[in-house]
């Protein structure tokens, strides 16, 4: 039983910058990373638009100019055309994020994925939304296409720790142990590393994921903070290179602040707490 972590540094924050974090930038991120013991790296997302060599938007896996079986890329269900997949190469794993209205739809997704040769992790987004009944179907459907992940998601930054533990629970009891299960959260009500804490402490007898980027990076207010976990993980007695994660926050992300914001704002909070899209247009506080 362990734990690994998953830096989403370039496809959560490709929200931020649009995509276009800069070759330069690209490549000393996934080195950075890959130095430092990071476990999974998440390079980006599978679009229906053509790649360039300064974005992080690939038409293909094959448009990803680096090979290791632990890179991952994600896509959208119902977004992206999985006849495009190249039989499997230079990555290893596909995430598909979907919402529950198409629970009954990824089955064959997930199955095609799959036949190409690719590791297959499940994305539930907004997870909270789930009830029990919906959640049992969403376990069982997990355990039936062979998922080789299915992750908790916290997309809009809702969840409280009592919310995590009826989720914790039910993914706990249901999920085969052969199916590693995943914790994606946002910060927008600044609970997302304190969750994580909580999600590893309740599942030290499974193989779990935590994601996670460099200073949290990533839409609404960001997510668990990539140095900060490891650091944490380090006290538990996990061997990663941090000094270099540091280094890299100071050559590659430091200065995007200069630019870009990912950071709490009231609004953001407000948009967590009432459980709305981190798109939601905001004309005043009051729901």
């Amino acid at each position: 039983m362990g734990i690994k972590v998953l830096d989403c540094t370039l496809r959560d924050g490709a929200y931020i910058v649009n995509g276009k974090f800069g070759e330069e930038r690209i490549a000393g991120i996934i080195h950075t990373l890959r130095a430092a013991g990071v476990d999974i790296v998440e390079c980006g997302w599978l679009r229906q638009e053509a790649h360039t060599k300064d974005n992080v938007f690939f038409n293909c896996p094959s448009d990803l100019k680096a090979d290791s079986q632990s890179f991952a890329l994600m896509l959208d269900y119902g977004k992206y055309d999985l006849d495009k997949l190249d039989l499997k190469s230079n990555i290893g794993i596909i995430r598909i994020a979907f919402y529950k209205e198409d629970l009954d739809k990824i089955s064959f997704a997930a199955e095609k994925i799959k036949t190409k040769g690719y590791r297959v992790f499940l994305q539930a987004s907004n997870t909270i939304d789930y009830n029990e009944k919906e959640l049992e179907k969403l376990c069982k459907r997990a355990n039936f296409v062979g998922a080789d992940a299915i992750y908790i998601v916290d997309s809009f930054g809702s969840m409280f720790p009592d919310d995590l533990e009826r989720l914790i629970s039910t993914y706990d009891e249901l999920i085969g142990q052969n199916i590693e299960i995943g914790f994606h959260s946002h910060n927008n009500i600044q609970l997302s590393f304190a969750l994580a804490i909580q999600f590893i402490n309740k599942l030290k007898d499974r193989n779990i994921i935590v994601d996670s980027s460099l200073c949290g990076i990533g839409r609404g207010a960001g997510n668990v903070q990539t140095e900060l976990l490891l650091e944490y993980l380090k006290k538990q007695g996990e061997e990663y290179n941090t000094e270099i994660i540091w280094q890299g926050i100071e050559e590659y992300i430091e200065p995007l602040y200069k630019d870009y914001s990912w950071q709490y704002t009231p609004q953001k909070g407000f948009k967590g707490i009432n459980k709305l899209h981190p798109n939601t247009i905001l004309n005043n506080y009051t729901i």
